[in-house]
């Protein structure tokens, strides 16, 4: 006789994506800092170009404030896996928005080593930190 097969709650796994993109746009951004800048220094790419890919962080950090307004509100009388079995598209929505921002940012950083890039994806990181998981279903 076979056992049934538990599977684990909605609530912890989009908790465990969450850390994922996260975990994943730091380390982007450790590579960034640390192998990418260095043998990137002086690319002879036309100005014009980090200065795009900022602007696209900036767009898909401002895009991030829009998709979070599409995430429902969780009622009180809901449980966190029954919130999120709805939730989910949009606020993945939200955090790839994050993530997008901060490897642009990050890249142009590589490119240029411009302080704003670099002041860009902190920015994004600190946002992605704050629209955790926690706080979207408590938000009201």
């Amino acid at each position: 006789m076979t056992t049934p097969q538990s599977t684990a709650a909605t609530s912890r796994t989009i908790r465990i994506i969450h850390a994922a993109i996260g975990a994943g746009a730091l380390a982007f951004a450790l590579v960034g800092h640390f192998v990418l800048r260095p043998t990137m220094a002086d690319s002879g790419l036309p100005p014009l170009v980090p200065r795009l890919l900022l602007g696209a962080a900036i767009g898909a950090g401002a895009l991030s404030f829009l998709l979070r307004k599409r995430v429902p509100r969780r009622p009180p009388d809901v449980s966190a896996d029954l919130f999120w079995a709805t939730a989910i598209p949009p606020a993945l929505l939200t955090w790839a928005s994050l993530e997008a921002a901060t490897v642009l940012a990050v890249f142009a950083y590589a490119l240029t080593g411009s302080q704003q890039a670099a002041a860009v994806a902190t920015v994004a990181m600190i946002l992605f930190a704050v629209t955790n998981p926690a706080y979207l279903e408590r938000r009201r």
